[in-house]
């Protein structure tokens, strides 16, 4: 399974937010220099994440994006499927006149297993569980 460059940049975000929290709004213009994201890439992810309420963007001079919600209470599955929808390990598409095994089928069990188990870690983490890490100034070399 492969999540998406949205949904890491969508993440990262989020935890920049979370780490910002007491400062309040930060630009978008920050948000995307800091993280190395594409500005107009970023912006998307967080109008989605706008509208679901994770986060509020503020209009004015001193405007930005606020995370709208305890990050003690947003988990990581609900943040992954907000932005790239349901979790799919495997997804058949077979039906009853392509697959002998249609109906009885013990390779989709097994991968339905594998998505609840994802699921199920995803679900143990929140917002607040993880911290953007700090750059670590570069050591200048002895002269």
């Amino acid at each position: 399974m492969i999540f998406s460059r949205k949904s890491d940049y969508g993440l990262r975000a989020l935890m920049y937010l979370v780490d910002r929290r007491a400062r309040g709004p930060v630009t978008l213009q920050e948000i995307a220099e800091k993280l190395m994201i594409p500005k107009a890439f970023l912006s998307k992810i967080l109008q989605q994440l706008a509208k679901k309420g994770v986060v509020r963007s503020l209009k004015g001079p001193s405007g930005g994006f606020v995370l709208a919600v305890d990050p003690a209470e947003v988990t990581l599955l609900e943040v992954l499927t907000e932005i790239d929808g349901p979790t799919r390990v495997f997804e058949c598409f077979a039906n009853e006149s392509d697959c002998t095994l249609y109906g009885d089928c013990q390779i989709t069990d097994v991968f339905n297993e594998v998505e609840g188990q994802i699921k199920k870690v995803l679900a143990a983490y929140t917002l607040a569980d993880f911290r953007m890490p700090e750059k670590q100034p570069a050591v200048q070399p002895r002269s």
